[in-house]
């Protein structure tokens, strides 16, 4: 059963996410010949958990280690 939604974000930082890459920019479904740089996140468990604004505290407490507090 699902009790609770979390938004977490990826944390750059600390997994040194600096890959650049060029992405196409789209305009109503079809690609121009523009671009945006975007970043390559790197796959790693950094991510931040905001449990100080979300109302389903309770929830999120009962399963973040210990270490992480």
């Amino acid at each position: 059963d699902i009790i609770c939604a979390v938004n977490i974000q990826h944390n750059c930082l600390d997994s040194q996410c600096m890959d650049i890459q060029q992405q196409p920019v789209h305009q109503e479904r079809i690609e121009t010949s523009r671009t945006k740089a975007t970043v390559k996140h790197k796959s790693t468990p950094n991510f931040f958990l905001n449990v100080y604004s979300v109302h389903n505290y309770a929830h999120i407490q009962r399963v973040v280690p210990d270490t992480l507090r």
